[in-house]
C-alpha cells in the first residue's frame, strides 16, 4: 500500500522537479550559484543534474518549453485530493505543503533542497527557497512567505512545522516541514501524531452504553446530536454535564459512536500539566480536519486553579479549538463553571440527570452480562448512586476479584466491594470514614431497640421494592433518603449500631467532622456542610453526624446577628438533609435540644437506654477476650449491680485495668477493675462512696489520688459517713 501512495505522488513530484530545473537554471543563468569547488562541502552541478533527470520521462519537454499551470493541473493520488479538500487548501497553499512534502517521499530532494540552497547542512526548505521555487513575480513571493508565517493557517494548525533547532534563524531561512502524522498518513501509514501520545488516545468503536442507559431527555437531545453528525451537519460544542465527568465522557463518546463518527478523547488533566498544551490542541484540531474524527474532551474541571480561576495556558488554545471544530464534545462535572472556560464560544450545554434506581439496575445487568440473575442487581443499583462509567469499572473489578478468587461468578461481597471502591472521593477532611470489627452479636441493648434497628435495616434493604416495583416513590416526592436519630446518653452503643448497619448494607460509614464543618466565618459552615453531603453522596456512604445537637439546636428568636446567622445554619443543614437521597443517621445525647422540624422529618427514632443490670453484666463479660488473664476473684456480676455504667464507660474501665495488670504482671482481678472505676469516677469530678464499693472501699483510700475526694463535695462526705 505504501508503494502504491508513492507511485501515486509521481505527476505532483515530477511537476516539483521543473520547477526545481526552473530554479536551478535560472541561477545558474545569474551565476548565484558559486563554481568553487568547495561550496556547500559540496554538491555538484553534475549530481544536481543527474538527480533531476532522473526524475522526468525519456519524453519530456525541454525547461523552456515547460507551462508550470498545466502541470499543477495533473492528476493527484485521492489521499492528496483528501487533504487539500480537508484543509481548504488554495493552489499556492497546496503547492507549499508539497515542497515541505517531497523530502519524505524521496530522498534526493534533501540534496536538492541543499544544492539550493547554497549549504549541504540544509537539506528542508524553508519560506524563502520555496518562494523563489514557486513565485511568479515579486509580489507572488511576498505572498508566498506570509502563507507560511506563524499566524496563517498552514502554520497555526500545525500543519507545517518549523524543524527543530531553528528559532534562532531569520525566519525566512528557518526550515520547515510537513508534519509527520500528516506525511506518514498520505504515504499509506496509520495517522500517529507524537503530540497527542500521553494526552489523548483513540476512542470506543463500539457502542458502551445500553440503548435506555440515559435519561430519555438527554437520550433525544443526543440521540439528534448524533444524526446530525452522521449527516455531515456541523454542530456548536456540546458540553455534556452529569455527576460525575467521566460519566459525561462516556456518554460523549457513546454518542459518536452512534454518529458512526471515530473520536479523539482529549485527557485535559494530563493536559493542564503539559509543556506545551497549545502543540496538543494544534495536533487534535489537524487530526479532526484530516480524518474527519470528533474530538470528546474531559474532564472540565481539571481547567481551573484551587482558587477556581480558569487556567489560561490551556483554556485559551481549547477555545480557538471550540471556534473552530465541527464536532467537539466536553465533559464537566455538575456544579463547575464551565462558561467561564468559553465566555465568547456559542456552547450548548446538556445535562445528564442521574440515573434513578431502575436505570442503575439495567447498567448493572448489562455491565455483568449473563452473570446478572445471581447478582443482588436491586440492591446494588439502590444503595450506589453510580453513573454508566464507574458502574461498568464496578463489575469489571469484581470480574477481576473473582478470577483472582478462582471462582468463575463475582460474589455478593465482592460487587459491593467493587462498587465501594468505585464509590470513593474525597470529602476535603469535613468527613472521616468510620469501620467497625462489630456485629450484632456484640451490640447490647434492649430488645425493643434491637426490634426497632432492625426494622431500620429492613426498611432499607426493602427501599427499591417499596420505592420503585410498588411505585410509592411517585407518591411521597421528595428525595429517597432515609433519617434517623439515634438519641440517648454517651456510650449506649449509638455510634457502634451506626457502623454495624452500615456493615450489614456493606456501606462506608462517614462521620461529618464537626471541627472541620463548623466555621466562626459567615457562610463557611453552609460550604462545609455542602462538602460533606456532596462527599456522601459521591462516595454513597452512610452519613453519621455525632453530636448532632451541636449543629441541629433550636431556632432561637432573633436578637442579634449571631442568633441570625445560626439559624440560617440550622437552616441550611435541615434543607441538605431534605435533599440528600442517601441514609443519614444523627446522634445525639440530648434529643430534647434537637429542633423540632428536625425531629418531624425523622423516619426513624430510636433511643438508647442506660443498659440495666442484665445488659451490664453481657457487656462485662462480652468486654474481656478468652486470651485475657483473669484472676477468680473477678465477680462481674458485682460490678454489674453496684455500677449504672454504659458500655463506653465499662469499655475505657475495662481496658484501663488491663493495662494496669500488664504493669503489675499479674491477671486482671476485681482490684484492678475497681480501681479502675475509681479513676474514671474522678475524670468527672465524681469520688468513690462506700455504698458502691462496700467492703472495698478501704482499698481505694490505699491510692493516693484517690483518697482525695474534692473539698465540700457533698459526696465525699457520703462516702466517709
Amino acid at each position: 500500500m505504501i508503494a502504491d501512495a508513492l507511485a501515486a505522488f509521481a505527476p505532483e513530484l515530477a511537476r516539483l522537479d521543473a520547477l526545481i530545473l526552473h530554479e536551478i537554471g535560472r541561477l545558474r543563468a545569474r551565476y548565484e550559484l558559486s563554481l568553487d569547488e568547495l561550496r556547500g562541502l559540496y554538491i555538484s552541478d553534475r549530481q544536481v543534474d543527474e538527480l533531476v533527470r532522473a526524475g522526468q520521462a525519456a519524453d519530456a519537454a525541454p525547461m523552456a518549453a515547460i507551462d508550470i499551470g498545466a502541470l499543477r493541473q495533473a492528476a493527484a493520488p485521492s489521499p492528496w485530493t483528501h487533504l487539500a479538500r480537508a484543509l481548504a487548501l488554495d493552489d499556492d497553499e497546496r503547492d507549499l505543503v508539497l515542497v515541505c512534502l517531497a523530502p519524505e517521499l524521496d530522498p534526493k530532494y534533501e540534496t536538492l533542497y541543499a544544492y539550493l540552497n547554497n549549504d549541504v547542512s540544509r537539506k528542508w526548505p524553508n519560506a524563502e527557497l520555496a518562494a523563489r521555487l514557486l513565485g511568479q513575480d515579486g509580489a507572488h513571493r511576498v505572498a508566498l512567505r506570509g502563507l507560511l508565517a506563524p499566524e496563517s493557517r498552514l502554520a497555526a494548525s500545525g500543519a507545517i512545522e518549523v524543524v527543530p533547532g531553528q528559532r534562532e534563524l531569520p525566519r525566512a531561512q528557518r526550515e520547515l516541514r510537513l508534519a509527520a502524522a500528516v506525511a506518514g498518513w498520505l504515504q499509506g501509514l496509520p495517522y500517529v501524531d507524537e503530540r497527542l501520545v500521553g494526552v489523548a488516545r483513540a476512542s470506543h468503536a463500539e457502542a458502551v452504553l445500553p440503548a435506555d442507559a440515559l435519561h430519555p431527555e438527554a437520550q433525544a437531545l443526543l440521540g439528534n446530536a448524533a444524526r446530525a453528525l452522521d449527516q455531515g451537519v456541523a454542530l456548536p460544542p456540546l458540553v455534556l454535564v452529569a455527576a460525575t465527568a467521566g460519566d459525561a465522557a462516556l456518554a460523549a463518546q457513546d454518542m459518536f459512536v452512534r454518529a458512526h463518527c471515530p473520536a479523539l478523547v482529549l485527557d485535559l488533566a494530563a493536559l493542564a500539566g503539559a509543556a506545551a498544551p497549545a502543540k496538543a490542541f494544534n495536533a487534535a484540531e489537524l487530526m479532526q480536519r484530516v480524518l474527519g474524527i470528533g474530538i470528546a474532551a474531559a474532564p472540565l474541571d481539571a481547567l481551573f486553579d484551587p482558587e477556581l480561576r480558569p487556567l489560561e495556558t490551556i483554556a485559551a488554545p481549547l477555545r480557538r479549538l471550540a471556534s473552530r471544530s465541527p464536532a467537539l464534545l466536553l465533559a464537566a462535572t455538575a456544579g463547575v463553571h464551565w462558561r467561564e472556560l468559553l465566555p465568547d464560544t456559542l456552547a450548548l450545554e446538556i445535562r445528564l440527570a442521574d440515573l434513578d434506581t431502575r436505570g442503575r439496575a439495567r447498567l448493572w445487568r448489562a455491565a455483568l452480562d449473563t452473570q446478572a440473575d445471581s447478582a443482588p442487581v436491586e440492591a446494588l443499583a439502590d444503595r450506589f448512586a453510580l453513573g454508566p462509567g464507574r458502574i461498568r469499572q464496578a463489575a469489571a473489578a469484581a470480574r477481576h476479584a473473582a478470577t483472582l478468587a478462582g471462582d468463575s461468578l463475582p460474589s455478593a461481597a465482592q460487587l459491593f466491594s467493587a462498587a465501594r471502591a468505585a464509590s470513593l472521593d474525597g470529602a476535603g477532611g469535613t468527613t472521616r470514614a468510620i469501620g467497625t470489627p462489630f456485629d450484632w452479636d456484640d451490640l447490647v441493648v434492649p430488645p425493643d431497640v434491637r426490634r426497632r434497628l432492625a426494622d431500620l435495616l429492613s426498611a432499607i434493604e426493602l427501599r427499591y421494592r417499596v420505592l420503585d416495583e410498588w411505585g410509592f416513590g411517585a407518591r411521597i416526592g421528595g428525595a429517597r433518603g432515609i433519617k434517623v436519630m439515634f438519641a440517648g446518653a454517651s456510650g449506649t452503643g449509638k455510634t457502634m449500631a451506626a457502623a454495624i448497619i452500615a456493615k450489614t448494607l456493606q456501606l462506608e460509614l462517614q462521620r461529618i467532622e464537626l471541627a472541620a464543618v463548623i466555621s466562626k466565618y459567615i457562610g463557611e459552615t453552609e460550604k462545609n456542610l455542602d462538602r460533606a453531603f456532596a462527599a456522601a453522596h459521591r462516595a454513597n456512604a452512610v452519613l453519621f453526624l455525632d453530636e448532632a445537637d451541636a449543629l441541629l439546636g433550636k431556632r432561637a428568636e432573633v436578637k442579634d446577628a449571631h442568633d441570625r446567622y445560626a439559624n440560617i445554619e440550622t437552616a441550611y443543614l435541615l434543607q441538605k438533609m431534605e435533599e440528600h437521597e442517601g441514609i443519614v443517621i444523627l446522634a445525639t445525647n440530648l434529643a430534647r435540644n434537637i429542633d423540632e422540624a428536625f425531629s418531624r422529618r425523622m423516619q426513624f427514632v430510636v433511643e438508647f437506654p442506660h443498659p440495666d443490670g442484665a445488659s451490664r453484666e453481657r457487656l462485662w463479660r462480652g468486654m474481656f477476650p478468652a486470651t485475657a488473664p483473669t484472676a477468680p476473684d473477678l465477680d462481674f456480676a458485682f460490678l454489674a449491680r453496684q455500677f449504672p455504667l454504659t458500655g463506653g464507660d465499662i469499655r475505657n474501665i475495662v481496658l484501663d485495668a488491663a493495662y494496669h495488670a500488664a504493669q503489675e504482671q499479674a491477671a486482671i482481678g476485681l482490684g484492678h477493675a475497681l480501681r479502675a472505676i475509681a479513676r474514671q469516677y474522678a475524670k468527672r469530678g465524681k469520688v468513690p462512696t462506700v455504698a458502691e464499693f462496700r467492703e472495698h472501699y478501704g482499698m481505694l483510700m490505699q491510692e493516693p489520688d484517690l483518697a482525695r475526694p474534692a473539698a465540700g463535695d457533698p459526696a465525699a462526705l457520703d462516702g466517709h459517713a
